[in-house]
This record gives C-alpha cells, sequence and structure tokens, in this order.
C-alpha cells in the first residue's frame, strides 16, 4: 500500500474517523467530569540539620545525612503520626466519615486506622531539590480539608519528632541511673571490705590513699639522704679547723719533742728511771691538751658537727627499723592496694554513669526540635485531577488513531478500487487510460501530485485523461 492508497483510504473514510474522533473525546470528557476532584495542599518544614545539637553539640554526619533525610519522609507516613491528625480532627466522630467507613468496610476493623491509611495514601513527603527542605502534600476531593490535614501533619510530625527524641532521651536516662545506682551499691560494698581490711591489719590510710608506712618510710629516707650531706659537711669543716689551730700546732710539737727525750731517757737511763717516768706522765698530760685543743677547734669549725653525727645516726636506726617493719608488710599492702584499685576504678564508673544519667536528663527536658516550619500551608482551588485540558488532548489523539485503524481494517475486509493503483492492483494488467471525473478531479490530483512520488512507479505514468 502506497502512501497514495492511504490517504485516499482516509480520505474516503474521513466521516468514520470524525466520528470515532468525536467519540472517544466525548466519552473521555464525560468520564473525566464524572471523576472524584482532587486538590493538593503543600506545608513545608526545614530541617535544621547543619546546626549542633543544644546538649550533646552533636551534628549529623554527612554520610548517614541521606539516610536521615529519608527516614524524615518515611515518619510523615507513619501511623503514629497520622493517627494525632485522626484524632485531632475528629474522623473518628464525623458522622459522614463514620458512614463512609461502614459504607465500605461493613462496620469491621478499627476505623482510627482506617481514615489514617486513607490519610497516608493521600500524602507525600519529598525533599526539594538538593535543600534541606521537606515539602508535605495532601490530596484530597476538598480543597478545605487537604490544607487542614496538611496543617495538621506537619504540626504531628514536629510533634513526633520532639517526642521520639526526648522519650529514647528519658528512657536512656532511665537506664543510666540503674547502672549508677548498681555501680553506687558495688562502690559502698568495695569500700567497705577495704576498710574492713584496713581495721584487720592495723593500717590506716589517709584521705588521698597514701599507706602512712610507705609514706613514713619514704620521709625517713629523705631526712637521711639530708642527714648525710649535713654530716659530710660537718665534717669537712671541723678538720679544716683543727687544721688551721695554732694550739694544736703547738702542742702537736711539744708532745713529739717529749716522744724524743722519752726515747733518749730510755736508752740512757731506762724505764725505772725517775726522769723517764716523769718524761712519760709529760707526755699524757700534753696528750690531754691535745685532745681538748682539737675537740674545742672542732667545735668552733663544725659548729654542731657532734650533734648532726647523733642524728644521722639516729635517722639511720630508724630508717632501718622502719625498713623492716615495711617489708614484714608488704603482702597486707600489696593486697590493700588491690583493694584501692578497685574502689577507684567502681568510683570513676559511678561517676561516668551520673554525668550520663543528668545529660540525657536534660536532653529529654529540651524543647527544640529541629525543625523549622517555613509559612502557611498552601493550597489551591482548581483541581489537579483530573486534567480536563489533558484528557481532551489525550482523547483526541486516541480517537483519532483508533479511527485511522478502524477505516484502514475497514478497508481491508472491503476492498475498493479507488485509484488507478488499486485497479493495476486488482486486474493485474496495465492500466492504458483513466476516464476522470471533472467533479472529483481535482482532489484526487491534488493527492497524486502531492503523494504520488513515493507510490510505486508504473509504465503509464504519463497517461492523459480521455477525450
Amino acid at each position: 500500500m502506497s502512501i497514495v492508497q492511504f490517504f485516499r483510504i482516509l480520505l474516503a473514510r474521513r466521516w468514520m474517523i470524525l466520528a470515532i474522533m468525536l467519540s472517544c473525546v466525548t466519552v473521555a470528557l464525560a468520564v473525566g467530569s464524572q471523576l472524584p476532584r482532587r486538590y493538593p495542599a503543600s506545608a513545608r518544614i526545614m530541617l535544621d540539620v547543619i546546626k549542633p545539637d543544644p546538649v550533646t553539640g552533636q551534628m549529623i554526619a554527612g554520610t548517614i545525612l541521606r539516610t536521615y533525610t529519608r527516614t524524615q519522609t518515611e515518619l510523615i507516613q507513619d501511623y503514629r503520626v497520622v493517627g494525632e491528625v485522626v484524632d485531632k480532627l475528629g474522623f473518628t466522630s464525623n458522622p459522614a466519615i463514620i458512614s463512609q467507613w461502614q459504607a465500605e468496610t461493613g462496620g469491621v476493623g478499627d476505623m482510627r486506622r482506617w481514615a489514617a491509611e486513607r490519610i497516608i495514601a493521600g500524602t507525600e513527603a519529598q525533599m526539594i531539590g538538593n535543600s534541606n527542605i521537606l515539602e508535605i502534600t495532601y490530596t484530597s476531593p476538598n480543597p478545605t480539608i487537604s490544607k487542614n490535614v496538611a496543617a495538621m501533619l506537619r504540626e504531628a510530625y514536629i510533634d513526633a519528632t520532639l517526642r521520639f527524641r526526648t522519650d529514647a532521651a528519658a528512657r536512656n536516662a532511665e537506664w543510666y541511673r540503674e547502672q549508677a545506682e548498681k555501680e553506687r551499691r558495688a562502690l559502698v560494698a568495695a569500700e567497705a571490705k577495704k576498710s574492713e581490711f584496713e581495721k584487720a591489719n592495723n593500717i590506716v590510710v589517709t584521705p588521698g590513699g597514701v599507706d602512712p608506712e610507705n609514706a613514713k618510710l619514704d620521709a625517713l629516707q629523705q631526712a637521711l639522704l639530708a642527714a648525710r650531706s649535713s654530716v659530710s659537711q660537718a665534717q669537712f669543716s671541723s678538720q679544716m679547723a683543727v687544721n688551721n689551730s695554732g694550739s694544736v700546732d703547738a702542742l702537736t710539737s711539744q708532745l713529739a719533742q717529749v716522744n724524743d727525750q722519752i726515747k733518749q731517757a730510755g736508752d740512757l737511763y731506762g724505764t725505772a728511771h725517775p726522769s723517764y717516768k716523769a718524761l712519760i706522765t709529760r707526755r699524757e698530760t700534753l696528750q690531754s691538751e691535745i685532745a681538748r685543743a682539737t675537740a674545742k677547734a672542732r667545735a668552733v669549725g663544725g659548729g654542731v658537727g657532734s650533734y648532726t653525727q647523733a642524728s644521722y645516726a639516729q635517722l639511720e636506726a630508724d630508717y632501718e627499723a622502719q625498713k623492716q617493719r615495711v617489708m614484714a608488710m608488704q603482702t597486707q599492702l600489696s593486697k590493700l592496694a588491690e583493694l584501692q584499685r578497685e574502689v577507684a576504678m567502681l568510683q570513676a564508673r559511678y561517676d561516668k554513669a551520673v554525668q550520663r544519667a543528668a545529660d540525657l536528663r536534660l536532653e529529654a527536658d529540651v524543647s527544640e526540635s529541629g525543625l523549622v516550619v517555613l509559612g502557611d500551608v498552601v493550597g489551591s482551588n482548581t483541581p489537579t485531577f483530573p486534567n480536563m485540558p489533558l484528557i481532551g488532548v489525550l482523547s483526541l489523539m486516541f480517537g483519532l488513531l483508533l479511527g485511522v485503524v478502524v477505516a484502514l481494517l475497514s478497508e481491508l475486509m472491503a476492498r475498493r478500487v479507488r485509484g488507478v493503483e488499486d485497479l493495476a492492483f486488482a486486474g493485474k494488467v496495465p492500466v492504458l487510460a483513466v476516464i476522470a471525473d471533472g467533479r472529483r478531479r481535482r482532489a484526487g490530483g491534488l493527492i497524486r501530485r502531492i503523494f504520488g512520488r513515493f507510490g510505486p512507479q508504473h509504465s503509464n505514468a504519463n497517461w492523459q485523461p480521455a477525450q
């Protein structure tokens, strides 16, 4: 079938195509006029996800922001949120809605859930572009109801978000409070056990947790080191004073002379001679004077050297005694240190649990939901469905297509000769001449002149009308 034949069929059956097209448009518009109108209303909320939490200071990480926004859009269509809208609008006590529920369900089931499911079916929530603005849209047959439900959905969503947050914080705070109570009881028991051990072993621990015995040993060690330094300094000063004393030097010289005389007297007279015995007595006297002079010089040079020496000896004795005592108590002290570490650990855990419980109680009392209401609810008195202009255009296109198909099928079922091409095809012989009707020649000639170049070429292409 050539294009010329195709358009001849359309031209011949144009009234059928027009009737089918007008029928489709009429039916579509009639059906569309009977469909329930849908009026949308939208409310917007800004998710303040960039601002840190006023209590914890935490922010939503960029990696989980997409999941967070997806969760918020799903939360708006949750039954717990929509159920509050049903209650606030009084749907369960509205006679018209009750009648509709009974007509659809026969009065079986939960009416509140049925109404919530109707609202969920007409609710849509989505993020606007790449912003953090969430748009809630509700569509219903009544524009006033659409605006009221959209406003209630936004309000219920904000309340639910804050309630979920505070409820979770309150539950966590209660859990931490219970843990803190457990840690407190364990801490009291550990402290009682430590006190009993100290009493049983006669150990006294200072409030800072320091063992007095070890503290005393450390103090004695420090004092002993200081005493050693003091004694060494005093001994040096005393020796210098003795070396620089003139009286000691003179007495030492006299003692050396007496020793020489005693040696000579012993060689000349013997040890029994009175002169020898007198020199012995003289030497003893000089030795006594030298000792007194030396002591005096040391006292002047070393100050309290003798007292420092005595103090050092006493400190050293006290240190050794305390050292032996601490070593004897090493087992008890190790056990005490273990008990002290246990008490410190339980104290740290208790303090942490108490602090966390306090933070969560503070978070449970906040009234900031992190959501900002943007403007009023926007509604429209023009229904978005059914879209009558769109229905008209689509039905017109569908009717035209259907009319063309029906026209072609009708032509194929009852084929007729409408031109030279049809006659050549039906007779299987060449067409020598065409006797044209003057009244119809103009339209046929126009179609052939326009589309003839697309059709098959015949040997009689240059035919002339018969005279």
